[in-house]
């Protein structure tokens, strides 16, 4: 994959935070940047390539990751 930024397998050790839901995006690739969801796709490049494309201006690179069960929103 080129230009890819690092991607983590799951949440686990790129935890975006309690506060940030991610249980819509199960079963997606989501580029994360300032705990925002700023890019989603099938796959890691399509996340990065949605982030750069919302975000075309951005110097730092989003983090993506792969969601595979999201935990529910704190209460």
């Amino acid at each position: 994959m080129s230009g890819l930024p690092p991607a983590a397998d799951s949440p686990q050790g790129a935890d975006p935070g309690p506060e940030l839901d991610l249980s819509p995006y199960e079963g997606c690739w989501v580029a994360l940047l300032r705990g925002q969801v700023v890019g989603v796709g099938r796959t890691a490049d399509a996340a990065l390539r949605a982030a750069r494309c919302l975000r075309p201006n951005e110097k730092q690179e989003p983090l993506v990751i792969r969601v595979r069960h999201a935990p529910p929103p704190p209460v």
